[in-house]
């Protein structure tokens, strides 16, 4: 008997192999890799460089660049805002570290530019088909192994770490110092070392994994994995996007509740009330501190053109953050840069809706955590941005 091992490469299977190594460091094992002088540096993220100069090459090569109108207008509108803080940094100097100034300029100068105008085309190519499948499976198994890796450290009291896979080599025991408690309860945090992190991530990914999939124990699993991460952001992350689909479907929206309802119940009863540090479910969601919001809110002293603070870091509540720091000037820009793709898309035919969704409840979360600045976040925000407006018929 004879094995014939032969793979033929293709481009179309040399473009869909790149994506799924993209999937497996940026959305399976996000936080592998390192660190340099304390600035993590991320397998997913190296990878990212990887195509950008991959992309530069191919473009030297057959000298020939075209990127979308659509693409090119999003980019652009992100330029503003860039050059603001830029001039802001040089007038006004800057409050934070190192490793949080270069996590801006890669998060708002070097990704958009590199989703927008160089992966645009490539991702364009790919079997969208292909694309959906994979990103819905990714979603899956990563939120089921959120679920158990959850079960084993309550049980276990220690979490399943791979140095340099699913841990940061130099985070390797530290997990527990990342707001990863409630009470003597931890959160489902998965391979993202965070459960918001990893709430606000699966979110924005949650409607093509929604629209994908045809399988209701699986969407148990992927709701209850969210739900798991202890995070009223995420859980009002969850409810706003139900709200979007489901607006003229009155009955189908009360049973959406009601089923989300009834797993906070049975999850309060065997487990909030006893190890929680709010002491039960309703104390949580009704917190008068915000889950300790409550002091960015009360350090907003009023209106400014240009900031009331030197820059440091971008807080949970992103908007506010912008404009305390950076102004009324600041947060106009801000908000051009992040909400072009939805003016674009509204004004525009022929978009990918269930990525716009995405989109949308990202810019919600927001209000209460955006986990801005922190890997993979906007990696996430900006390659759904891009797929807006890559039709699912392109192939």
């Amino acid at each position: 008997m004879r094995f014939n091992f032969k793979i033929i490469l293709n481009n179309e299977k040399i473009r869909e192999y790149l994506f799924f190594i993209g999937v497996l460091f940026l959305i399976l094992l996000p936080k592998g890799g390192f660190k340099i002088a304390g600035i993590p540096i991320t397998w997913g993220y190296l990878y990212l460089g990887f195509l950008f100069l991959l992309s530069i090459l191919i473009i030297l090569d057959k000298r020939r660049f075209l990127v979308s109108s659509k693409h090119f207008l999003c980019w652009a509108a992100t330029l503003p805002f860039v050059i603001y803080f830029s001039i802001n940094l040089l007038f006004r100097g800057y409050d934070g570290s190192f490793g949080n100034l270069i996590a801006f300029y890669v998060s708002f100068g070097f990704l958009p530019l590199l989703f927008y105008i160089f992966l645009s085309s490539f991702l364009k190519k790919i079997n969208q088909e292909f694309v959906e499948n994979l990103l819905t499976n990714a979603v899956f198994w990563i939120s089921l192994y959120g679920i158990i890796l959850f079960a084993f450290k309550q049980i276990t009291g220690s979490y399943i770490e791979i140095p340099y896979l699913t841990v940061n080599a130099d985070d390797l025991g530290t997990l527990e110092g990342k707001y990863n408690m409630r009470g003597s309860l931890y959160k489902l945090i998965s391979t993202y070392n965070n459960g918001n992190i990893f709430g606000v991530c699966m979110l924005m990914l949650f409607p093509i994994f929604h629209k994908q999939n045809v399988s209701k124990i699986k969407l148990g699993i992927v709701i209850l994995a969210l739900l798991l991460t202890l995070s009223r952001t995420v859980w009002l992350g969850l409810l706003f996007y139900f709200v979007l689909i489901y607006r003229d479907r009155v009955f189908k929206l009360v049973k959406v509740y009601a089923f989300l309802g009834l797993i906070l119940f049975v999850f309060a009863t065997f487990l909030m009330n006893r190890y929680f540090q709010y002491g039960s479910l309703s104390g949580f969601i009704l917190d008068s501190n915000l889950g300790g919001r409550i002091s960015q809110i009360k350090q907003f002293t009023g209106l400014s053109f240009f900031g009331s603070q030197t820059f440091d870091f971008i807080e949970e509540i992103v908007y506010l953050s912008i404009f305390k720091q950076l102004g009324i000037v600041g947060l106009i820009l801000f908000l051009i840069s992040f909400f072009s793709q939805i003016y674009v898309a509204l004004s525009t035919r022929n978009n990918n809706y269930p990525y716009l969704l995405g989109s949308l409840t990202y810019l919600f979360v927001c209000l209460s955590d955006g986990c801005m600045l922190y890997i993979p976040t906007l990696a996430f925000f900006y390659f759904i941005n891009t797929m807006i407006f890559i039709p699912k018929k392109s192939a």
